[in-house]
């Protein structure tokens, strides 16, 4: 008998059980058993590479300027390093950016409109703002490129069908980049720690595999990791303070460079409460400058668990990327399986949610404000509402 049949049997014996627990996310499609315990199986820490400098960012979807600027400088009152900012229509940049102290900041805006650029180029030739970035999601040579998996998330998708998604748009990328291109990569952080966990540390195993294949070590990542909404909850804010502060919690051990804590209510109200901006802030400065949890290096040095949960995300994600055809269309319908089962969960409640299907208040208004659509033209999803 092995040291590991006599172990098991041990468990058996003292748990006074034939039968011992075991692991399967019917939404992530992902499985562990104690006989999964394969010391065999390789380990790669590529999380020094993506951990370097982390930066905290503060979120701001700007409709209003004079509102956001309000809100920047609150912000930075509060200590935040880096702002991250997007919009539907382009705002007054004098008027957002008016007293911001660049040189002492990150500042990063996301782009998606071409037509945009030419304003936001004349507006940076004639203030010269330091620290500044334009990401763009098409090819445009005056941005960074950006390569946005947050919203395969916030549309409902899972850990292996986000990162499908953000490989096959990666290796597409690389064939079209120029040398030592800048390259951000934006994936989300949810609400199973473990499996976020191993989602960032297979995207390291992936995208080391990609740039090798495609002979493009050349390319310089970034990689940030953004906290999401579809498991914050209208009214519970310090249910919600608890989520967000183990969903950062989760990246920073997994080895990100940036990281974004949005305030928990910005897709629940037009402008989100002080509190909750001042929450998001105070989150970074627990976790890095209170914790110095920045100085971790790799979540699963040691884990057997964590190196096979992340081998089979790594699995899943090859697999697709060699589907033959049509891999927009099948990752699409894909994501709608997954979405529809984690509705169909939500409201016979074999997954709880506090506040949200559980232990909440049936009173309460929960609508979210005007729905935001994320990949595949496809409507954020909030456990809340949905």
């Amino acid at each position: 008998m092995s040291l590991q049949e006599e172990w098991v049997n041990q468990l058996k014996k003292e748990l006074k059980s034939s039968e011992l627990g075991s692991f399967h996310s019917e939404i992530e499609a992902l499985h562990w058993e104690f006989t999964d315990n394969n010391t065999s199986l390789p380990s790669f820490d590529f999380s020094s590479k993506y951990h370097a400098d982390l930066t905290f960012f503060t979120f701001y979807k700007v409709i209003n300027s004079i509102e956001s600027n309000l809100e920047i400088l609150k912000d930075l009152n509060q200590g935040t390093q880096g702002l991250l900012l997007c919009w539907d229509l382009l705002p007054d940049l004098n008027e957002l950016f008016k007293g911001v102290m660049f040189e002492y900041i990150q500042t990063r805006i996301i782009v998606s409109n071409p037509d945009e650029l030419l304003a936001i180029n004349q507006w940076i030739s004639e203030n010269n703002p330091k620290n500044f970035t334009v990401e763009f999601t098409g090819q445009n040579s005056d941005t960074v490129q950006r390569i946005d998996g947050f919203s395969m998330h916030a549309i409902g998708a899972n850990a292996w069908q986000e990162l499908s998604y953000v490989c096959q748009e990666l290796r597409q990328q690389l064939k079209v980049l120029p040398e030592n291109a800048p390259l951000v990569i934006e994936l989300a952080v949810g609400e199973n720690f473990i499996i976020e966990s191993a989602k960032i540390t297979a995207f390291h195993w992936l995208c080391e595999a990609l740039l090798t294949k495609h002979n493009r070590m050349d390319i310089k990542i970034t990689l940030r990791a953004r906290l999401g909404w579809r498991n914050k909850s209208h009214g519970e804010l310090h249910t919600n303070q608890i989520r967000q502060s183990s969903e950062a919690l989760c990246a920073l051990v997994a080895g990100v460079n940036q990281l974004c804590i949005p305030p928990y209510d910005a897709m629940f109200t037009e402008n989100s409460t002080a509190l909750s901006r001042r929450m998001a802030v105070n989150i970074g400065h627990l976790l890095k400058e209170e914790a110095h949890l920045d100085w971790f290096h790799g979540l699963i040095k040691g884990s057997h668990i964590a190196t096979y949960l992340v081998h089979q995300l790594c699995n899943k994600v090859w697999e697709a990327l060699a589907w033959p055809d049509a891999f927009e269309a099948r990752l699409k319908a894909s994501v709608e399986t997954t979405i529809a089962c984690r509705i169909q969960r939500i409201k016979d409640q074999s997954d709880r949610f506090i506040g949200i299907n559980y232990l909440h208040t049936t009173g309460e208004n929960r609508m979210s404000k005007v729905p935001e659509i994320g990949a595949f033209g496809l409507p954020y999803l909030f456990f809340e509402t949905n």
